[in-house]
């Protein structure tokens, strides 16, 4: 059963949410900016922690599998 209180909590919880997703998408951004440039500067080295983090979830995965 729905209160009316409950009902206005739900009507001004999502306009409180918003800052806090344009904060995150800003955040989200500026690290996508990062990696890419250190892609470029240093792609076998991107390469390697790439392989190297696929390496340890697979193990993860396998293991959490037995």
């Amino acid at each position: 059963m729905i209160t009316e209180q409950s009902a206005v909590d739900r009507r001004s919880s999502p306009s409180q949410t918003w800052p806090d997703m344009e904060a995150l998408r800003a955040s989200v951004t500026e690290l996508e900016e990062q990696a890419r440039t250190r892609i470029v500067q240093r792609p076998v080295v991107a390469v390697m922690v790439a392989v190297g983090v696929g390496y340890l979830v697979a193990r993860l995965v396998s293991r959490v599998g037995r």
